[in-house]
């Protein structure tokens, strides 16, 4: 089958679980949602404790799929993050600006280390007990109960939304700590020389319409690489689908990879 169809199949697949579950969390069944999330042991702290079973799933959940990283790179993000998907979807109604890159490549870069500031400061905060803190702005803890939003919580989160309108992924590149986790445990591969999946690009046969760049959804400049090997590529695969070349009898010039 081909990636970019079972790619498909498989977001939406977790899409509806997430929404089965979120249902579940809305009439009483499942106690709480942010349990489930790969990154609740370092973002609950010793709170997650309280519930042995969800904080042993939770941790064994968050390290497979971390150091699943170090040889598939972030295809979580794209395949099976919940809240991944759901910033695909909100970004589809910016239908004047969608698919432009309004950051600009410098600041992108500035921005994007972002997410390691909040990686450092939610590990020091369930370090110290203060974990609350960073709780009452998370996102998928937001989703999870959104009842109890404050209003500095709520401003936040519709900031959130705001950015994930005009910029694509907003919080995945610039300030989701688990991404930032996932990055760490690549650099870490590169260290050790660990093979991991990456897109190909034939510069031979580019004739540089630099689509790949202007559609990639992580802002990735992609015209300027032979082998996509930036710990920020999500593997959509959308620089394949939209390269001037990828037509009927055509050869994109960019390779996907196997799932």
């Amino acid at each position: 089958m081909d990636s970019k169809i079972t790619r498909k199949i498989i977001q939406k697949a977790f899409w509806g679980l997430g929404l089965l579950l979120f249902m579940l969390l809305v009439i009483d069944i499942l106690p709480s949602g942010h349990l489930l999330c790969p990154y609740a042991v370092v973002c609950f702290g010793m709170l997650t404790l309280h519930g042995i079973f969800t904080f042993i799933l939770a941790m064994v959940s968050g390290l497979i799929i971390s150091m699943a990283s170090l040889f598939i790179g972030r295809k979580f993000c794209s395949y099976i993050c919940f809240l991944g998907t759901l910033q695909e979807y909100i970004y589809r109604f910016n239908r004047k600006y969608r698919y432009k890159q309004i950051i600009p490549q410098k600041l992108h870069k500035i921005l994007s280390q972002l997410k390691y500031v909040v990686l450092v400061l939610t590990a020091y905060l369930a370090f110290s007990g203060t974990q609350f803190i960073y709780m009452r702005y998370c996102p998928v803890l937001r989703l999870a109960h959104p009842y109890h939003l404050t209003l500095s919580a709520a401003l936040f989160f519709l900031i959130l939304l705001i950015g994930c309108l005009f910029i694509e992924r907003f919080w995945c590149r610039y300030l989701c700590p688990y991404a930032a986790l996932m990055n760490l445990w690549q650099y870490l591969g590169k260290l050790l020389g660990v093979p991991r999946k990456m897109i190909i690009r034939n510069l031979d046969s580019s004739l540089d319409c630099r689509n790949c760049k202007n559609y990639c959804p992580m802002h990735l400049d992609l015209s300027s690489m032979n082998i996509i090997s930036s710990v920020d590529c999500i593997h959509c695969l959308r620089c394949v689908r939209t390269c001037f070349r990828a037509g009927p009898g055509k050869e994109a010039c960019l390779y996907q990879d196997d799932l």
